[in-house]
């Protein structure tokens, strides 16, 4: 048993290596100088206002400012005279306003906060507790924050089709003519949503951090646009289906082979391409549905690489539509570029340990600053060399600094295979091969100003929870803690008890704890004894095992290195250099080129080349940055609080008053609502019911916040 008097505190990593990390203690949440906290408060204005124009850039394009205001002073820019045909570079306007609306802003803005990250606090908006709410009359389905994503997402649909309808409507147009212009105004909505579709679930992204939007979230927001974008060409498709069968013109929609693809065979090619873009896109979302995505994650994932292939032939149907994209492709580029730097090895295991038939810790060594609560993603070779699964962080650096530890439920195939894995390699004696993708955006600190911290966890769903409960009870000496944990079998608790004594020990009178069982006990989830409980099926770097193990195939080494993502530096230089390489080859392949003419037959060749431009770009900024391995010393002054001496199921339950049946979080929250002054902050994960629950019962002085755990 660890005394809490004995604790040393630990040393965190600096902001300046963990953008949006927490702060290690209460005064780095608000600034003392008021001078310097307004000067970061106008940065951040600043970033806010950088972002507001990228967004209105590609909206701008689609109204009528944009050839008044824009189009014609640029094509003054580039010596083109309507009056001339020919005149000038007509083909440099277009990305010339993408490139000051878009580029610009994005690159700014993204150095910007990393410096104001860097040198200032983490910064929460005022309004952010009132966007996490949730209306009871919509059944706390949905947040103010996410009901505000959806209007501005619905405006900015209605805003694009109307104005493109009314640029291409006239009072004669007969009802085939109407039902064209309303396929091409419908193109534009779903060129509007695609322009955004990839950016809520780019890892490693600076837009998310400025507004605080957890990587899961990001998801849900990438899952509406996905279905808005679908949609809208879907419909966009069958209205140009209804156009050409009413004008008896079918065949246009279909490749021609023996017809000049300069002029007559452009629009039949053109139309191809939009058929294939829109396959692919339709293939995508169908097996993105939940169902699919959760009992067949490995069809799922493999589909998803055809947004490769569908952004291209969406590029080759539509050739301005690579300008509207540039910007998304060039930022996601990059973070994927961003994650290749860091997972060049595995990473060197503290601990691997299977707790029960269903659930397996990983203790990671990792030098470089994380938060409690942050999304990983791991890779497990042995299992499939592509595949790529996101956890949630149950650690705190301030308890264990170098080490990060992460559970995993046996919810899936996957899931069970790194279970057996785990049991495998220790049964060898050598460390699992096990890949990490890290240093995603950071989860919105606890601010030290709440009365009470109440964390509400359902099952296996307490892993985001555990390692924010526990940092509370070490940075915020003042505020009282709440742990209510809904578990279906004791079990759980007998896996986990060394963490429930070990706050127990830290939280002392601060803590409380409500744990509850809601199903009879079964001995299937269970493991036999206590003996396997402290020695089972692990593997611990105390071992002393080599640094390399021989890998699976013949005469190989795996080196491991400690996780380490790039530094906000890095990062900051390789998206500079992305936008500026990408755009120096955009413009060498696009500027006064004969490919760029309007009766090229080669306007395939340079479409493509433009796509290809953007991934050339992206990797020339990562060899120019050279990442450099990372093998640091990990700490060992850490809190271990895995107990010697394991409880059974009957021992647990007595220990820690285990009750049977669902918590009554309506009694719960009324009694911590009656013993506080100020705000309660409420942290709750786990099934829908729960959160159905908690949304229903926390009011008033309860802000709450959801942790999500699937993705």
């Amino acid at each position: 048993m660890i005394n809490s008097t004995s604790y040393r505190n630990a040393t965190t990593p600096k902001p300046a290596h963990t953008p949006g990390g927490y702060p290690t203690d209460n005064t780095v949440i608000l600034p003392s100088n008021p001078k310097s906290r307004g000067l970061w408060l106008v940065g951040h204005v600043v970033v806010g206002l950088l972002m507001v124009l990228a967004v209105l850039t590609p909206m701008g394009y689609n109204l009528p400012v944009y050839p008044v205001e824009f189009s014609t002073p640029i094509s003054v820019w580039w010596n083109v005279d309507p009056k001339v045909k020919g005149s000038g570079n007509p083909e440099m306007v277009v990305p010339t306003y993408f490139f000051l609306g878009s580029v610009v802003p994005v690159t700014i803005g993204a150095v910007l906060l990393a410096y104001i990250r860097a040198k200032s606090a983490v910064f929460v908006p005022p309004f952010s507790a009132l966007l996490h709410r949730k209306p009871k009359v919509f059944k706390h389905l949905v947040s103010y924050g996410e009901l505000l994503f959806l209007l501005l997402l619905v405006v900015g649909n209605v805003i694009v089709f109307l104005y493109q309808y009314k640029k291409r409507s006239k009072p004669t147009d007969n009802a085939t003519t109407q039902i064209r212009v309303i396929g091409t105004s419908l193109g534009f909505s779903g060129l509007y949503n695609m322009v955004f579709l990839a950016l809520p679930a780019s890892r490693h992204s600076f837009w998310m951090e400025w507004l605080n939007i957890p990587y899961a979230n990001g998801v849900k927001y990438h899952r509406w646009l996905g279905v808005a974008t679908i949609v809208s060409f879907v419909v966009h498709t069958g209205f140009y289906v209804v156009f050409y069968a009413r004008t008896d013109n079918l065949l246009k929609m279909l490749p021609c082979f023996d017809c000049d693809v300069a002029v007559g065979g452009k629009t039949n090619w053109e139309g191809f391409f939009g058929w294939l873009s829109m396959i692919c896109m339709v293939v995508m979302g169908t097996t993105s549905l939940p169902y699919i995505r959760r009992h067949y994650y490995s069809v799922f994932y493999a589909t998803h690489f055809l947004f490769i292939p569908a952004t291209l032939f969406a590029i080759l149907h539509y050739g301005n539509m690579f300008f509207f994209l540039f910007t998304s492709m060039v930022l996601y580029m990059v973070n994927r570029v961003l994650s290749t730097a860091s997972i060049t090895t595995p990473v060197a295991l503290k601990r691997a340990a299977v707790l029960s038939s269903e659930v397996v810790e990983i203790t990671f060594e990792c030098v470089t600053g994380y938060s409690p609560g942050d999304a990983v993603w791991i890779k497990v070779p042995a299992l499939s060399k592509t595949q790529w699964h996101p956890f949630s962080v149950a650690s705190t650096p301030l308890e264990t600094p170098g080490l990060l530890t992460i559970y995993v439920k046996s919810l899936g195939k996957w899931s069970a295979g790194l279970h057996h894995y785990i049991r495998e390699c220790h049964e060898k004696n050598v460390q699992p091969i096990i890949y990490m993708d890290g240093g995603y955006t950071a989860t919105a600190p606890i601010s030290a100003a709440h009365s009470d911290v109440v964390f509400v966890g359902g099952g296996i769903g307490i892993t985001p929870l555990m390692g924010q409960l526990v940092h509370v009870l070490r940075s915020h000496p003042s505020q009282n803690v709440w742990l209510v944990w809904n578990v279906r079998r004791k079990d759980m608790f007998v896996h986990f008890q060394s963490w429930l004594r070990h706050i127990q020990n830290v939280g002392g009178d601060r803590l409380r704890i409500r744990l509850q069982v809601t199903q009879e006990e079964v001995t299937e989830f269970g493991v036999a004894n206590t003996d396997d409980i402290q020695t089972g099926q692990t593997f611990t770097g105390q071992q002393s095992l080599p640094r390399c193990f021989e890998g699976h195939g013949p005469n190989s080494a795996v080196e491991f290195r400690p996780y380490a993502h790039v530094s906000t530096i890095k990062r900051m230089v390789m998206l500079t250099l992305g936008f500026g390489f990408s755009c120096a080859l955009v413009a060498i392949a696009t500027y006064a080129n004969r490919l760029t003419t309007a009766t090229s037959a080669q306007w395939i060749l340079l479409r493509v080349v433009q796509f290809c431009a953007v991934v050339v770009g992206c990797y020339l900024a990562l060899l120019v940055t050279k990442f450099p391995k990372t093998l640091a010393p990990v700490s060992d002054d850490v809190i271990d609080h895995h107990d010697k001496a394991a409880m059974s199921g009957d021992d647990a339950a007595k220990h820690f008053d285990v009750q049977s049946g669902r918590a009554d979080l309506s009694e719960i929250f009324q009694a911590v609502e009656s013993g506080v002054q100020g705000s309660v902050a409420v942290y709750v994960c786990g099934p829908k019911s729960l959160i159905r629950s908690v949304d229903e019962n926390a009011h008033g002085k309860f802000q709450v916040h959801h942790e999500d755990f699937e993705m």
